[in-house]
């Protein structure tokens, strides 16, 4: 069966015979059939992108795009998460992904969309290329299908974007500008610059293929946990739980979905409050990934219908959940893709409230600097308190360091650190501050430290 060719010589998968009318059904019929090529060759010319709304059609087409174009990422139950959040935790691995990130499905994704409309006279991509601004995943997940593409691809990074990422961009081909101190300031050198005045900007979640791609992982965890009665998804801008929950939320209703993002960015947060979109101040978060300072439009009209609730993770939870994935699960993790998990350990804002349920959390993404995985390590160490610094009023004489150190190395504590302060000591001349960092076993051994050395008489300062 032929395929038919509309006004732009497109040939988008309509089967037409025109002697004797469309399939042996008459003139009348073709004629109608040819009225619809039509209708659809404006909507692939791209008139109707910004208006067009994610839909869980939209959702079940980027699955097909994606069949053969990103992973099927594994979905398991990790049982030692399960026993510190006291849940039944299944960790959804999108870290898995070529570029470690599930954000090249909704790249792949719209670029599909944008070649396909080029056929029918829509800005040729391949000629013009894209340009995107992101903090990292989004620029990897377009770089990396991009190239495979043919597509020319330009990222603009903050100033502070991990050098991990940067590279990688670099490597795959991308044109990489680094402009602006936070994302928004990049976004806005992207989308205002003359230099991209006919080039597609390419939103990293107000984009409603991008949208879609992400929704993708919503289908697959239904097929892999079919009986979840939670999902925990990391929020920065949106996109990622607007495409999850639309597609969970569609099949089965009753499945609760919450977001989690870090306290120093937490723009969904205020979206709801105020309901709409709303401009928060954004503070230093490991997890920068999700350091969006207003999520979009698009994503927020669908995560305002499907989303049950938004909590925000205390910062000294993420370096620590880091630390759990690490010797639990044995995977590296950056901030962002262990947000879902630091929401759910002790002190956490879901700790205790989803006991003994099917727990899925996103493992978003795993692009991390290793000199700042070793940093977030020893911040979740002390979170943990197995590491631990505390300070000593000691009289200042000779062999004081030198008892001191015996006393601590007899309790099996491994000292990291150990000075003296003389100038700054406040009391007696005769007296010293001894401060001292130490690597523990956990609190048993922290308090098996403080109360040697409480027997030894020492004057201590210990922490919170």
């Amino acid at each position: 069966m032929a395929l038919a060719k509309n006004r732009c010589g497109s040939g988008h998968d309509v089967p037409r015979e025109w002697e004797g009318g469309y399939l042996g059904l008459g003139r009348e019929h073709a004629l109608t059939m040819a009225a619809e090529v039509d209708q659809k060759c404006d909507w692939l010319c791209g008139k109707e992108w910004e208006e067009h709304a994610t839909t869980f059609t939209d959702i079940e087409a980027a699955r097909r795009r994606l069949k053969d174009n990103a992973l099927v990422t594994d979905c398991t139950l990790q049982q030692d998460l399960s026993r510190v959040t006291g849940t039944q935790l299944y960790l959804k691995k999108e870290y898995q992904q070529y570029t470690g990130a599930f954000k090249e499905r909704g790249a792949r994704n719209v670029l599909e969309e944008l070649l396909e409309r080029s056929k029918c006279g829509g800005i040729d991509v391949r000629d013009k290329g894209v340009v995107a601004a992101s903090a990292g995943n989004h620029a990897l997940g377009l770089t990396y299908h991009g190239s495979k593409m043919g597509i020319p691809v330009t990222v603009v990074m903050p100033l502070g974007a991990p050098m991990t990422k940067v590279n990688r961009c670099k490597a795959m081909g991308a044109t990489v500008i680094q402009h602006g101190e936070t994302f928004g300031e990049a976004k806005h050198y992207a989308t205002t610059s003359e230099i991209f005045r006919e080039v597609p900007y390419i939103d990293p979640f107000n984009d409603p293929w991008v949208i879609a791609g992400a929704g993708t992982i919503g289908l697959e965890i239904l097929e892999q946990v079919p009986d979840v009665d939670a999902v925990v998804v990391p929020v920065g801008g949106a996109g990622l739980i607007a495409g999850l929950s639309l597609a969970i939320k569609t099949l089965k209703p009753n499945v609760e979905i919450i977001g989690a993002e870090p306290e120093n960015a937490a723009s969904l947060s205020a979206a709801m409050e105020q309901g709409h979109p709303a401009q928060v101040d954004v503070s230093y978060t490991v997890a920068d990934g999700l350091s969006v300072p207003k999520i979009g439009q698009k994503s927020f009209d669908i995560a305002s219908r499907y989303v049950d609730h938004v909590v925000k993770v205390p910062e000294e939870l993420i370096p620590l959940a880091i630390l759990r994935l690490v010797e639990m699960e044995r995977a590296v993790l950056e901030g962002a893709g262990a947000t879902g998990v630091a929401s759910l350990l002790p002190g956490g804002p879901l700790y205790g409230t989803l006991d003994g349920k099917k727990v899925v959390t996103i493992l978003s993404g795993g692009n991390i600097d290793s000199t700042t995985l070793g940093r977030i390590i020893e911040r979740g160490l002390a979170a943990d308190r197995r590491l631990l610094r505390f300070q000593l009023h000691v009289p200042d004489r000779p062999g004081t360091l030198g008892e001191i150190a015996k006393l601590i190395g007899s309790t099996g504590a491994n000292i990291k650190d150990l000075y003296h302060e003389r100038a700054w000591e406040r009391g007696p001349i005769n007296m010293l501050t001894v401060v001292c960092s130490v690597e523990l076993g956990g609190p048993e051994h922290e308090k098996a430290l403080k109360d040697a050395l409480l027997r030894n008489k020492y004057q201590i300062a210990w922490p919170d």
